[in-house]
């Protein structure tokens, strides 16, 4: 946590001082929807398949434009995680949703080429996230329904390592409606941080665990 406000710090300056180096500067509000999963390495030898978690991703960022260069920090909340199915046997069905949500912090380059009103994007970066909550979702389906369903959450934040480092990349286009500045974009996030604990290793054979995921925004600059 303390990484990630040291980090913020560094943000707000950039908001302070790239108007005093002639840089337009543009604020808006981000949301969208990402598609996640997780890279798992578990010498457990009945490891589910992963599928993606859908989750939603709203928040704020500041583009500082230098010509067709611009650094854009963002402030996210986003939800991450992944799904899986596992079946006992023929009379019930155990699905599993894993559900951790972030405040992500990318610091991101973006390069804008053509003229025009319609301005395709390229953007790579870091992008520094600090775990808020982490749920294991448990739902039990009996077949015949002789017995009740049963749903449980249990709580994964103390398995959890609760900082992380991914690496974010994508494009977009950028185009203006009146005064607003109107932004599509598609991004992967590639985590790089392993935050499996000792104690999930312990718990469940899990050596690694990293997040995946490609994501879908709109943004809207003021």
């Amino acid at each position: 946590m303390k990484k990630l406000l040291a980090i913020s710090l560094v943000a707000g300056s950039l908001a302070f001082l790239a108007p005093q180096a002639g840089a337009a500067v543009t604020y808006g509000l981000k949301g969208g929807v990402n598609f996640a999963n997780l890279s798992v390495v578990s010498t457990a030898p009945d490891v589910p398949n992963f599928r993606n978690e859908t989750g939603m991703v709203q928040g704020i960022f500041v583009n500082f434009k230098l010509g067709p260069v611009s650094i854009q920090p963002e402030l996210l909340y986003s939800r991450r995680g992944a799904s899986w199915d596992e079946y006992a046997d023929v009379d019930v069905t155990v699905t599993g949703r894993i559900l951790l949500d972030y405040v992500e912090l990318p610091i991101l380059v973006k390069y804008s080429f053509l003229s025009g009103p319609v301005k395709p994007f390229l953007f790579a970066g870091p992008s520094f996230s600090s775990l808020l909550e982490g749920w294991n979702r448990l739902d039990v389906e009996y077949v015949a329904e002789t017995e009740p369903d049963i749903a449980q959450m249990v709580e994964m934040e103390d398995s959890l390592k609760k900082t992380e480092l991914a690496g974010v990349f994508g494009a977009g286009i950028d185009f203006k409606v009146l005064k607003l500045r109107i932004s599509l974009e598609g991004r992967y996030h590639l985590g790089l941080t392993n935050f499996a604990t000792a104690e999930l290793t312990a718990d469940t054979g899990t050596t690694s665990v990293k997040n995946k995921g490609f994501s879908v925004l709109v943004g809207i600059g003021f």
